[in-house]
């Protein structure tokens, strides 16, 4: 993945960074459009599962979420037939998948549950049904939303990506010809991602606690 992602956009950026006929936003919107590509590459280098005797640390793009083994309440596979996650459910009732290639290998997952098993200490308590269905509620939404948004933004980048390209060689447009609206496509998903999942976000929370 890094060298099918990663290095092609590094050729991409010394190409269009020189080109002196390519206006400074257009060059702006697509060097972040290689920056969520370099993202991506990084995150696959940076997601992961690691144990320790006290808690345990996943791995993200941007933080570390360590969990104490005693805020820990279960760690199991995810329900889903077609998913291949192991999901991990903590006292303030966050429900997230352990990364790193953890829901794909059994042996795994076996360890960390020993692990968690011997310290999590004599105060825990499994938690309720009512808790637990809450938890994946909430995860459900998340991943709903996540899912939205990006096939939405996607959707929206490819569709003006082609009539911006099927107009702009019609018209024969140059470098300085370049609409602002297409000057800033590399924007574009950033903003619609962020936009739909807040507002599927808040949708849903709002219809929960009505």
């Amino acid at each position: 993945m890094t060298l099918l992602l990663g290095w092609p956009a590094v050729l991409f950026v010394r190409l269009v960074v020189p080109d002196e006929g390519l206006p400074l936003m257009f060059k702006a919107s697509l060097l972040v459009l290689v920056g969520l590509v370099c993202a991506g590459v990084v995150w696959l280098w940076r997601a992961a599962t690691v144990v320790c005797e006290d808690h345990i640390a996943v791995r993200q793009l941007f933080r570390t979420r360590r969990t104490a083994w005693c805020d820990v309440l279960s760690i199991e596979r995810d329900r889903n037939p077609a998913s291949a996650r192991t999901l991990l459910l903590d006292r303030e009732g966050r429900l997230f998948a352990l990364p790193g290639g953890v829901g794909a290998r059994s042996d795994a997952v076996r360890e960390i549950v020993e692990v968690w098993e011997r310290s999590r200490g004599e105060g825990w308590a499994s938690p309720s049904a009512a808790f637990a269905e809450a938890a994946r509620q909430r995860a459900r939404v998340r991943e709903s939303a996540v899912v939205w948004a990006l096939l939405l933004s996607a959707g929206s980048f490819l569709l003006l990506l082609g009539c911006g390209l099927a107009v702009g060689y019609a018209a024969e447009w140059g470098g300085d010809d370049i609409p602002w609206v297409l000057q800033v496509i590399g924007f574009e998903p950033v903003v619609v991602f962020a936009g739909v999942y807040g507002v599927a976000v808040r949708r849903v929370g709002r219809r929960q606690a009505a």
